[in-house]
C-alpha cells in the first residue's frame, strides 16, 4: 500500500514543485545571461558535468570502497541536474536567473553526457552499466523539462495569475515532495546498515570535493558561487536509481543511492548555514553589484 501510494505521489509531487519553479523563471533572462557571462556559464557546466565525474574516478582509486559502491558512485557522478535543487537551491540562497539557466542546460545536456560518462567511468572501474540516450531523455523530461516549460509558458501567458498563485501552490507542491521523500526514508531505512563504515567515508569526501570544486570555482558573486556549490553537490537520484534498476537490480542500487541522499542532507545544510555566515559578515565590505558583475566574465 504505502509502496503504491509513494510510487504515485512522489512523481507528481515533484513535478508540481517544478512547474511552479517554472512560473518564476523568464525566458528573456535566462538567454540573456548566456549572451552576457558565455565564459562563467561554460566554465560552470564544465565543472558538474566534466570536473565531478574525473573527482570520482579519481576518489574511487585511491580510497577503493566497496564494490557497490564504486557502481553507485560512478552513476551518480554520471547523473548531474537533481530536478528538486531548482527550487531548494533558490530557496537556500542561490541566484534564480544564473540557477535556472544553469540547470536547464545541464539537463538538456545530460541526455548527451549521462550515456558518455557513464560508459567512460565503467570501463575504467571495470564494470557494466549503460543507459540510452531515449532513457535518459524520458526521465530528464517527466521529472524537469516538461514540467518547467510548462510553468514557463503559463508565467510568460498569465503573468498576473502565475504571480498570484506560485507562493500557495509552491509551498503545497513542496509540502507534499518533503512527506513522499519521508516516506521513501521511513520505508528503507533498514537499507541505510546495509553500506559499509569505509563506503560511508569514501561517499562523504565525495560530496564534500563536489562541493568544493563548485565553491572554489564558482562566479565571484556569493549567490552563484553557492548555486554553483550546490549544483556540483546535488546528483540526480531519480535518474541515478533508474540506471540502477536497468543495469542491476533496485535491491543492489537502493542500499548505495539511499545513503547519498542522508549524507547530501546532511553536508549541503552545513555548507548552506557556514555560506548564510560568511555572506553576513562579507556584506559589510562587498563591492558595488555593477563592479562583482564586470569583473567576473574575466574570473
Amino acid at each position: 500500500m504505502l509502496a503504491n501510494i509513494i510510487k504515485t505521489c512522489l512523481p507528481l509531487s515533484l513535478m508540481a514543485v517544478m512547474f511552479t519553479q517554472g512560473l518564476a523563471l523568464k525566458p528573456g533572462e535566462l538567454l540573456a545571461i548566456f549572451k552576457d557571462r558565455p565564459l562563467v556559464m561554460l566554465r560552470s557546466i564544465f565543472v558538474v558535468l566534466v570536473l565531478v565525474p574525473i573527482a570520482a574516478l579519481a576518489i574511487i582509486l585511491l580510497f577503493k570502497p566497496s564494490p557497490a559502491t564504486v557502481v553507485g558512485l560512478a552513476i551518480l557522478a554520471a547523473s548531474p541536474a537533481a530536478p528538486f535543487q531548482l527550487r531548494n537551491i533558490y530557496k537556500k540562497g542561490g541566484s534564480l536567473v544564473y540557477l535556472g539557466a544553469l540547470h536547464l542546460s545541464l539537463a538538456l545536456l545530460a541526455i548527451i553526457t549521462v550515456p558518455v560518462v557513464l560508459d567512460l567511468l565503467s570501463k575504467a572501474l571495470g564494470f557494466h552499466a549503460e543507459v540510452s540516450v531515449f532513457q535518459v531523455g524520458k526521465t530528464v523530461a517527466e521529472t524537469l523539462l516538461l514540467p518547467v516549460a510548462v510553468g514557463i509558458v503559463c508565467g510568460a501567458v498569465f503573468p498576473k495569475v502565475a504571480d498570484r498563485i506560485d507562493p500557495t501552490l509552491g509551498k503545497i507542491a513542496e509540502i507534499g515532495l518533503y512527506v513522499m521523500v519521508i516516506l521513501v526514508l521511513i520505508k528503507t531505512s533498514s537499507l541505510l546498515l546495509k553500506m559499509d563504515v569505509w563506503s560511508y567515508v569514501v561517499m562523504t569526501i565525495f560530496i564534500i570535493v563536489n562541493f568544493g570544486l563548485g565553491h572554489v570555482l564558482g562566479p565571484r558573486d556569493a549567490q552563484e558561487r553557492t548555486t554553483l556549490a550546490m549544483e556540483s553537490g546535488a546528483r540526480n537520484f531519480g535518474l541515478a536509481l533508474n540506471i540502477g534498476v536497468l543495469n542491476f537490480s533496485s535491491e543492489r542500487a537502493l542500499p548505495v543511492l539511499i545513503p547519498y541522499i542522508i549524507l547530501f542532507a546532511i553536508i549541503s545544510t552545513l555548507y548552506l548555514k557556514w555560506r548564510a555566515r560568511q555572506t553576513a559578515t562579507g556584506k559589510r565590505s562587498t563591492k558595488p553589484a555593477s563592479s562583482i558583475v564586470g569583473s567576473d566574465e574575466g574570473s
